[in-house]
């Protein structure tokens, strides 16, 4: 019997395009559905394989917190959760959830096909779409992000640093580690530094309008600068979830200074070879020193933090390891 595979259809195929990426290098005949699966809320993740009277019902869980949602843990076969914490796990089921690391939005459907699934999927089932404006828009988010094999490291700089981020309302933590290593680049001299807090939109800053970067540049520019960046930094974002910019930055194979993780990963990032951790300022004003000065081991975490996303993060990695481990 051919392997069937059933997505369902109100998915976020911008938030989780990452997963459907997966599925289409592994598999050939993907359906989107939702008479096969129970009712889910608008944006859960959730996929079906059907071979040889076998079926493995999955749920990927990529939202900022650590919460589990129990209707989906109960229904499913697996559990993969971007922000596992196992301080937060259900009294029942734990087995079932797995820790598979971050991961970033990508584009998989080219324009035909971005408007062709998006027609087709919202005629579909616009009965139980909640969020109607949402779900369209989301096929087009899609379709503004790059495919992921733009997502590949190139030579970077010996001293360029280019760091732009958000400043959130809530969230000190993230605000103070990124406020931290702004202030250490432009300190120091050996750092040609560009960038800052990008300006929030009702403009309060929260204090940090000094550290506020003007130039609003394209995000095809964004991604060039990062690619060359002698390095970047990487600290838990929202909920203190694993960010998007730490896929994206194994990916690309930079070297990662980074604060201390608060979720669990597939398996550890390891200090001095995979990234460089740093939770004070003198950690991170000393890791930068010997990122400048020690290229050789720059050029190692390089090759390690790309290594290990093909080995743990890459889409089909993922999904591969959600299978095997039900098998």
């Amino acid at each position: 019997m051919k392997t069937k595979i059933y997505i369902y259809g109100l998915c976020n195929v911008f938030y989780d395009g990452f997963y459907i990426q997966g599925l289409k290098e592994i598999y050939s005949n993907i359906e989107f559905n939702i008479s096969k699966f129970p009712q889910f809320n608008q944006g859960c993740f959730a996929f079906i394989i059907e071979k040889d009277q076998q079926v493995h019902r999955v749920i990927i869980d990529s939202i900022d917190g650590t919460r589990i949602n129990e209707n989906e843990l109960e229904w499913c076969d697996i559990y993969g959760k971007v922000n596992y914490n196992t301080e937060y796990l259900p009294i029942h089921n734990q087995s079932k959830i797995i820790a598979i690391g971050p991961s970033f939005g990508i584009k998989f459907w080219n324009l035909f096909q971005t408007l062709y699934y998006a027609f087709f999927n919202f005629i579909r089932f616009r009965k139980i779409i909640s969020n109607k404006r949402e779900f369209v828009a989301n096929y087009w988010r899609q379709y503004k992000r790059f495919r992921l094999k733009k997502y590949m490291p190139v030579q970077s700089s010996i001293n360029d640093v280019f760091f732009i981020n958000s400043i959130w309302k809530q969230e000190d933590t993230t605000n103070n580690n990124r406020a931290l290593f702004i202030k250490a680049c432009k300190n120091n001299t050996q750092v040609n530094f560009e960038g800052g807090f990008a300006a929030r939109s009702n403009g309060d800053n929260l204090g940090f309008d000094d550290l506020v970067y003007s130039e609003k540049i394209p995000f095809e520019t964004y991604l060039k600068r990062i690619k060359k960046s002698a390095f970047v930094f990487n600290t838990p974002a929202v909920l203190s979830c694993h960010g998007w910019k730490l896929a994206e930055f194994l990916a690309l194979g930079k070297a990662i200074i980074s604060t201390s993780h608060y979720n669990k990963l597939p398996t550890d990032l390891l200090n001095d070879r995979h990234v460089v951790y740093a939770n004070t300022n003198d950690e991170i004003n000393n890791s930068i020193n010997k990122l400048i000065s020690d290229v050789d081991f720059k050029r190692k975490l390089e090759i390690e933090s790309r290594k290990y996303f093909d080995d743990y993060l890459a889409p089909a990695k993922v999904i591969t390891r959600l299978i095997k481990r039900h098998k």
